[in-house]
């Protein structure tokens, strides 16, 4: 059987029911539906990306800053897969670990109104 790590501080949960809306642009879930929850994969804590804030040069007087990523948190040994924050992949590639094993969440799914995040359709792997 395949071992999730959840890197990220929720759970997540994996909607099947799902539907897009395009007047907001969001998969949702019907106000008189429920949401089928496929699967709920636990938090195990987040790994976080370490990023410095960096003053540049201001714009006709209005302040600049960039960011740059100085590091992450290691993976924890011993999962197949690891889902985590799309920052925390693009933090995993400038130390240039390893990313075969990261996915993210895919699709986040809403209520009817487009403003609560219910859970996803699924993960994706990094790309």
């Amino acid at each position: 059987m395949i071992k999730f790590y959840n890197g990220t501080p929720h759970p997540i949960n994996i909607i099947t029911n799902a539907v897009y809306d395009t007047d907001i642009r969001k998969y949702v879930v019907a106000d008189s539906a429920q949401p089928q929850i496929a699967a709920s994969i636990p938090s195990n804590g987040m790994l976080s990306a370490t990023i410095i804030t960096v003053e540049d040069e201001p714009i006709n007087g209005i302040p600049v800053y960039s960011k740059q990523i100085t590091g992450c948190d290691p993976l924890p040994s011993g999962y197949d897969i690891y889902i985590v924050s799309a920052l925390y992949v693009s933090a995993a590639r400038a130390c240039g670990m390893d990313t075969s094993k990261l996915y993210t969440v895919a699709d986040p799914v809403y209520s009817a109104d487009g403003r609560t995040v219910l859970g996803s359709r699924g993960i994706c792997p990094a790309f």
